[in-house]
């Protein structure tokens, strides 16, 4: 199985409003139109479906699907398309006079170039065949109804490449897409270097050349971006950071609500969390609203449904965490037999209620939110341990299942539609995770998978939500935002939702 993993992205930002400028039409004069901007990544490979990093490869290639800066799908190489009512056959009409930077020309038969090369991938498995009645149309064949293709081909990993460089083993010679900047250079760990392409389908940018410089310290990010090395920075686990360059005047704060959350995740098969109650009782016992506004004020979002506000009316609006209600969390533990002891600490039949929370150790916003649980648990007459690991770690557990609760973020959401995210990720007996099945939760979700009307769609959404939220496996912790700091002079850049794509308005950006 081809694991689909959230991108990692920054937290949401200070609850500052940045009012956006006027479009810069004209280059300033003299001004150099160059950008440097750092990362915590690296480039990591230059070909899309060998894991070139997804929010920089959008400045290279384009899909024939996109998501907009509202994580919304948007034409890009092709110009529009259709659905049969059975969603059985899906039409799209591609966009004409467009070249890839090496001058071969964007066709039909380009796109089964690459179609071939993604053959396997998630997201064209339901595809029988590809028909190119013309030069500029593309039909496909479902082996099943489907609804969701042109949303999986809105995945960064659906990028098209210039089929001079496609081999016949189906790796690239070298990184050449069709979108608004060329991959001037590499130095690996250190920077990648990207300069416009003035024959882009959908303008030249104003920003002639960018150079990212990888800085996986936040610290040393923050540093560059005071002393001018830098003109823009990620705000990816930069708390401190954020906080003290956003009250300074020389620099702007951008950010937007991103497509991804923080979940805790409960361990069902481990004792005392198999029970329901344990599980609820974690829930009341909790403040998160209060918590993620005072630990990280406007840093991140308090949790306002199962999903990120970005997925709009697929979130259904009253699936929620359990309400804070801290009486409420002792009288579930009491009823369900957890007295207290010597300490304030619960007990049952001899044995202490405690538990392991773990997270990254890195993420010092994770961290912070920690502590607090763990202060919040101990009230309810809990003892929680803290199990701060590094990345690696953190994956193998959650894949191992060896926790009692784990921090971390909600995967398998590649796109505008979270269909993927039930059946591949978590809520499904064929699932990568498994944390909560069952049988009508499994029905449920495969009738998602079959249903062609979008009204009816969004109910099934709503009700999986709904059951799973009500067997209480999981916590929203928070919604995380994309962010940017970068010096004032920098205009025009509307950082996107969807954390693959936080890049993706560099083309129409500007330095005054």
């Amino acid at each position: 199985m081809n694991k689909t993993v959230v991108c990692a992205a920054a937290l949401c930002a200070l609850a500052v409003t940045v009012h956006p400028s006027p479009r810069a039409h004209t280059r300033a004069a003299g001004t150099a139109q160059e950008l440097v901007i750092g990362d915590q990544f690296d480039l990591r490979q230059n070909d899309p479906i060998k894991g070139m990093l997804d929010d920089t490869q959008i400045l290279v290639y384009n899909g024939l699907v996109e998501m907009d800066s509202q994580f919304r799908q948007a034409p890009a190489l092709a110009e529009s398309w259709t659905m049969s009512d059975d969603g059985l056959v899906w039409t799209f009409r591609l966009r004409k006079n467009v070249t890839f930077h090496d001058g071969t020309p964007w066709n039909a038969q380009a796109a089964l170039a690459n179609f071939k090369r993604l053959e396997g991938y998630p997201g064209l498995s339901d595809t029988d065949r590809v028909e190119t009645p013309d030069p500029y149309t593309l039909v496909f064949y479902m082996k099943r109804p489907t609804y969701t293709l042109s949303s999986n081909l809105a995945r960064t990993v659906m990028s098209m490449v210039s089929p001079s460089v496609i081999q016949s083993d189906g790796s690239i010679t070298k990184p050449v897409g069709s979108g608004p900047y060329k991959l001037a250079s590499w130095d690996r760990d250190r920077e990648f270097v990207f300069e416009a392409f003035d024959g882009f389908w959908g303008g030249a940018p104003h920003i002639r050349k960018i150079t990212f410089k990888v800085i996986t310290d936040p610290q040393a990010r923050a540093s560059a971006l005071e002393s001018g090395e830098i003109d823009m920075m990620s705000g990816y686990q930069s708390l401190p950071a954020i906080r003290r360059l956003a009250q300074n005047p020389r620099f702007q704060l951008i950010k937007t609500v991103q497509n991804t959350s923080a979940a805790l995740f409960y361990n069902l098969s481990r004792p005392p969390l198999d029970t329901k109650a344990v599980r609820q009782a974690v829930g009341h016992a909790l403040d998160l609203d209060a918590l993620v506004t005072n630990l990280l004020p406007g840093l991140a979002s308090p949790p306002s449904g199962f999903f990120s506000p970005a997925y709009g009316d697929l979130v259904n609006p009253q699936v929620k965490n359990p309400a804070y209600e801290p009486e409420r969390a002792k009288a579930l533990l009491e009823e369900n037999g957890w007295t207290q002891g010597a300490g304030g600490i619960r007990f049952k039949g001899g044995q202490p209620l405690r538990l392991t929370l773990t997270y990254g150790a890195a993420n010092t916003e994770d961290g912070l939110l920690a502590q607090a649980v763990q202060d919040s648990l101990r009230a309810a007459g809990i003892d929680l341990t803290l199990n701060p690991v590094e990345a690696a770690a953190l994956d193998e557990r959650e894949e191992t299942k060896n926790y009692d609760m784990i921090l971390t973020g909600q995967s398998f959401i590649p796109t505008d539609d979270p269909s993927f995210h039930y059946r591949q990720g978590y809520w499904h007996s064929d699932s990568y995770y498994k944390v909560y099945t069952s049988e009508s939760l499994d029905l449920l979700i495969n009738e998602l998978e079959i249903t062609m009307d979008k009204e009816k769609r969004r109910e099934l959404h709503w009700a999986i939500q709904r059951e799973i939220m009500d067997n209480a496996p999981m916590l929203v912790v928070y919604h995380r935002n994309s962010i940017r700091l970068a010096k004032q002079n920098i205009r025009n850049f509307a950082i996107s939702s969807g954390c693959w794509h936080i890049n993706r308005a560099l083309k129409d950006a500007a330095v005054e």
